[in-house]
């Protein structure tokens, strides 16, 4: 049973303890806050391909696979246009690496090649939207991949 106020009470309380933790952080979103609560900034060290990269934080290396999204292979695509896509999404993900600093990373656990899973903001942008944005992007959850040859 849930009391006096109900539902609504409980939705109320659990957005005020979020605002007053958000306040209590500078107001820094959470995945900034993931991101240095370490104290360790982030910067990209290569480009793998349109949803991969490696980065350097604190010294240590993580390559990660970005969340939310897929691009065309191109290490082993399965016909010549993914690959000449696959070409075209890493250089649209090097375009954005190179307009400015990691402004945020939130790790996500690790996929079953060993890459960190991790959202990653450039300069203020979230990367999945961007590469979305592209076109050379489809939204991606871990399912069945996209048929880029189709």
């Amino acid at each position: 049973m849930l009391g006096a106020g109900g539902i609504m009470g409980v939705r109320f309380w659990c957005l005020a303890g979020l605002a007053l933790w958000l306040l209590s952080s500078g107001g820094a979103p959470v995945a900034e806050l993931a991101a240095s609560a370490a104290g360790q900034a982030c910067r990209v060290t290569e480009v793998t391909d349109g949803d991969t990269l490696k980065l350097s934080c604190g010294g240590k290396v993580h390559r990660v696979r970005l969340l939310g999204y897929d691009t065309p292979e191109t290490f082993q695509p399965k016909c010549r246009a993914e690959r000449a896509l696959g070409l075209r999404a890493a250089q649209a993900l090097r375009d954005l690496v190179a307009s400015g600093p990691v402004t945020s990373v939130l790790f996500d656990g690790r996929d079953r090649y060993g890459r960190d899973l991790a959202q990653v903001a450039i300069g203020g942008r979230d990367v999945k939207l961007y590469m979305l944005s592209t076109g050379l992007a489809l939204p991606y959850s871990g399912r069945r991949r996209p048929d880029w040859c189709g």
